[in-house]
């Protein structure tokens, strides 16, 4: 009985120790990722959205430019959404070439939306720009 009681206060003392060092490593992990944070603001993208209402269907269109050259992103995708509605259509962009994105959104209903253009880029880039488009 002795040895178990031994062994248990060994694997209390143990799982303290194990506890300091896993929250020194969580600390090392949030610091690196405020430093990527900060590395992420230094990417700062003119973001262009357009639709394209005469076209059939209907063409969501983002350019990307980085200092005034066109940005590559890794994906582009919209973010449809209608007022006062709860579903959300996410459409997939493909890439035209010199940083312009598109889109066809077919599949969105006619009506006023709020379309948000969210972009993935190297080193965690996440930006976005949302606007309201009437979408014929």
């Amino acid at each position: 009985m002795k040895k178990l009681f031994i062994f248990s206060g060994l694997t209390l003392a143990l799982a303290a120790c194990g506890n300091g060092a896993d929250e020194a490593k969580s600390e090392e992990t949030h610091e690196a990722h405020e430093e990527s944070g900060e590395h992420h603001h230094e990417h700062v993208l003119d973001i262009n959205l357009t639709v394209d209402n005469e076209a059939d269907p209907n063409v969501i269109s983002v350019e990307l430019l980085n200092d005034g050259e066109a940005y590559e992103a890794d994906r582009v995708r919209f973010e449809v959404q209608a007022p006062e509605e709860e579903d959300t259509v996410w459409l997939n962009a493909e890439h035209q070439g010199e940083g312009v994105y598109t889109a066809e959104a077919a599949e969105v209903e006619a009506g006023e939306h709020t379309i948000v253009a969210h972009i993935n880029g190297p080193e965690e880039l996440h930006e976005h720009t949302e606007e309201v488009f009437e979408i014929k």
